[in-house]
């Protein structure tokens, strides 16, 4: 009997930029998602806001719920049905917004426009208090970081370190290969709003008992800002270039927020990024916002 595969801490933007899979040869294999930013993942844990369940499908006697998992960085859609009995249960049980841990395999769905849609399907999960919510936040900024330094040090020296085993190796070849032009130096300082989710208050007004280790505010204070370099001309480019395409394919004329920063994301620009540049763009008088949540050419 194969072992079970290892469940990867993992950001939702992570996984919403992760649009490539690596199938291996055989029946009945899993599928591994691939991140840009270093993941060769199977099975994920996710934390942050849960939202009640909705029903997905109308067949009664195979029941489908999704819900939605936002964290600092993003929200990523869950789901459950019927072959995940004990994760379907739970998520019923869930009838306000609520702090969870949820575990369960990848998914990646393409529509026949050849979009990727990534979510999660559960296969359990538990509501969590704000300090191992905060707790779970600064692991997984951790791992997401020794991640993103194996891949700079492999694109740096052509080795993956003395750490490195010969799995991690080829997985990080591959995820370089596959994203060639993604901006991991982006993702690694939009990891700063995870840290001041965790500085934040608890629910109940009191600071949680996790605060961000020195050490790791140290990693992600030393990666390169690039806004303070001036504009970035070919990133500012592609912003222009996808907002001109949703704003002219809708009714009204207007690129909405939220298609804009997912299909930011496909090309490997954060949320957090992503916000930085339309402001940019915006003071630059290249691009307006007339109503909230609606941008345009002026």
């Amino acid at each position: 009997m194969p072992p079970r595969e290892v469940a990867y801490r993992v950001f939702a933007a992570e996984l919403l930029a992760s649009l490539e899979e690596d199938r291996p040869p055989g029946d009945r294999v899993a599928a591994y998602l691939l991140s840009p930013y270093g993941s060769r993942m199977s099975r994920v844990l996710v934390a942050g806001e849960l939202t009640p369940a909705e029903t997905s499908g109308e067949d009664g006697n195979a029941p489908w719920l999704r819900s939605r998992l936002t964290d600092p960085t993003g929200t990523i859609t869950v789901t459950a049905g019927v072959y995940q009995p004990r994760a379907l249960a739970q998520l019923r049980a869930i009838s306000t917004g609520t702090l969870a841990l949820v575990v369960g395999r990848t998914h990646l769905y393409r529509g026949r426009d050849g979009v990727g849609y990534v979510s999660v399907r559960a296969e359990g999960l538990r509501p969590i208090d704000p300090a191992r919510y905060h707790l779970h936040l600064i692991e997984t900024a951790e791992q997401t970081l020794d991640r993103l330094d194996r891949l700079r040090e492999l694109e740096n020296s052509g080795s993956a370190g003395e750490a490195g085993s010969a799995p991690e190796l080829t997985a990080a070849r591959a995820i370089l290969a596959r994203y060639p032009n993604v901006d991991r130096e982006a993702y690694r300082r939009s990891l700063r709003a995870v840290l001041e989710a965790v500085a934040r208050p608890g629910r109940e007004g009191s600071v949680a008992a996790a605060n961000p280790p020195p050490a790791l505010r140290d990693r992600v204070a030393r990666s390169p800002d690039l806004d303070r370099h001036g504009p970035d001309p070919a990133t500012e480019g592609l912003v222009l270039a996808i907002l001109d395409e949703i704003a002219e394919g809708s009714v009204d004329g207007y690129a909405d927020a939220k298609e804009l920063f997912a299909r930011l994301a496909e090309r490997g620009i954060p949320a957090a990024r992503a916000e930085s540049l339309l402001e940019r763009l915006e003071g630059a008088g290249s691009v307006e916002e007339p109503l909230v949540g609606k941008f345009r050419r002026p």
